[in-house]
């Protein structure tokens, strides 16, 4: 019996916020002393090993919740090894020490379609390797580049632990985790615009910075851009809380937290983050008009209602102590000149080049393109002409087209749509958690065209997750059936 299978879900909402909350302390602490790090790491360890041998679906519990919090996973750094790295090696390693003598009974060898998606994929990641690796003979930079993919090998250990039962405790460690990360970007959005000289300022950007939490950048008006990759689970919680409330949910802790949530995704400036929650919403609400066959108001005022209090607190947390007037969402939703668009719209034509020359297979990783760009943070005195060469693309469908090919790209698709049918066939029987997935699919899709997150683990969680967590609905189903 799992260790919180007794616990109230507002105990266990406690229990994870206290977990966070500390984690977020002992970061900041580690950047100033970075021994703490070491120590924290070391804890870490002894406690993961400790956890997986006791209860095995500790295995999933302690990646989500990293990922749902930890951003890039280096909250916590030490020589070459951070947070994210030291569970997953751990997590895989127990994982491979308690089945070597049960490989045959692995549970996803038994799912002929998924194994099939895992296996191709497994595959078409080491050929992008080995590929990358005869063009460039640079294989500190393939690793680099191709690193994040190898979380897909958390599939079959999620798959072997899940159970229907962990699905609340799942959900709980997401609220929880994305709350803080609001609550950091919030805070982050008021000590930077009130420039508070109590703090040092330029310490807490060296923080988030190094930790590689996210991006501080001044916008205008003394308003920050406070950008975390964290925040897209910030749009997975709310499409969950959302579809919860139009479920006849009735929560008013929910409520405001999704107020919260709403917040920090604008605080991000992100018009990938602001388009993907859109595409999310609009799906969700023509499925379930289509379903009802009527317009609900209730749902169109509380949308309004969370609108219009997220806005309100934004106004809070940038013009609280010192009030300052600003107009900063319109300008951002229409600035196209901005460097982040200039930089994208610059990189294309290269692009498309690159994927036009190896159209199959692509180029393998680390794949480089040089282009020119009016980004600031490129076209510097040291680099007056703005030439910039990278292997890590913004736009993300097509970085996996350039070094997979149309192969590698063709398996994600093939992966989702798989994902799509068997979401689909159990939303009678789980209209929440069904119609949150599909949501979430959809708006990752629509990310992943300008921010990449499908090549990374905070992308790649997303698919896993939807891909265990109908399992027992389709065990229910199968053995109804005989």
């Amino acid at each position: 019996m799992s260790l919180f299978s007794k616990i109230k879900e507002s105990s266990l909402f406690s229990r994870w916020l206290m977990v966070f909350i500390t984690l977020e302390a002992l970061s900041a602490l580690a950047w100033f002393y970075p021994y703490i790090s070491g120590a924290v790491l070391l804890f870490v360890a002894v406690l993961t090993v400790f956890l997986l041998f006791k209860q095995p679906i500790f295995s999933l519990y302690l990646p989500v919740a990293e990922i749902f919090w930890g951003s890039l996973g280096h909250s916590f750094d030490y020589y070459f090894i951070n947070t994210r790295l030291l569970i997953f090696m751990l997590v895989v390693f127990v994982f491979i020490i308690k089945h070597i003598k049960q490989f045959k009974n692995i549970k996803l060898f038994k799912n002929r379609n998924l194994f099939l998606i895992f296996f191709s994929l497994v595959f078409l990641i080491l050929l992008g390797v080995v590929l990358g690796y005869v063009r460039s003979k640079d294989l500190g930079r393939v690793f680099l580049d191709a690193n994040a993919y190898f979380y897909i090998f958390y599939l079959p250990i999620w798959y072997q632990v899940y159970e229907e039962r962990y699905l609340q405790n799942i959900l709980t460690i997401l609220k929880t985790a994305t709350l803080i990360v609001a609550i950091k970007t919030i805070l982050l959005l008021n000590i930077f615009s009130q420039n508070y000289s109590f703090l040092n300022i330029d310490n807490i950007y060296k923080w988030v910075r190094d930790t590689r939490t996210g991006e501080i950048t001044p916008f205008r008006d003394s308003f920050f851009r406070i950008f975390m990759q964290s925040q897209f689970y910030l749009i997975v919680a709310w499409l969950v809380i959302f579809i919860e409330q139009i479920n006849n949910f009735k929560n008013k802790n929910s409520f405001w937290l999704s107020i919260v949530l709403s917040s920090a995704i604008f605080i991000s400036l992100s018009r990938s983050f602001w388009l993907g929650l859109t595409v999310g919403l609009l799906f969700t609400l023509g499925h379930f008009i289509y379903q009802t066959k009527r317009i609900s108001l209730n749902i169109f005022i509380s949308l309004a209602v969370m609108f219009l209090a997220s806005i309100l607190l934004v106004e809070l947390a940038y013009n609280l102590p010192a009030y300052k007037s600003f107009n900063i969402f319109t300008q951002r939703s229409t600035d196209v000149s901005e460097s982040a668009a200039s930089t994208r719209a610059q990189l294309w034509g290269p692009l498309w080049q690159n994927i036009a020359e190896r159209p199959i297979f692509g180029h393998g990783f680390g794949q480089e393109i040089s282009f020119y760009s009016n980004d600031p943070r490129i076209k510097t005195v040291d680099n007056p002409s703005g030439w910039h060469t990278t292997y890590a693309f913004e736009w993300g469908w097509m970085d996996q087209l350039v070094k997979g090919g149309l192969v590698l790209f063709l398996f994600f698709v093939a992966w989702i749509v798989y994902l799509y049918r068997r979401t689909y066939r159990f939303l009678s029987n789980e209209p929440v958690i069904s119609l949150a997935l599909m949501a979430t699919l959809t708006s990752l899709i629509i990310i992943h065209i300008f921010t990449p997150y499908l090549n990374h683990p905070l992308g790649l969680s997303v698919l896993m997750l939807a891909s265990i967590i109908f399992i027992p609905y389709a065990q229910k189903t199968t053995n109804s059936d005989h």
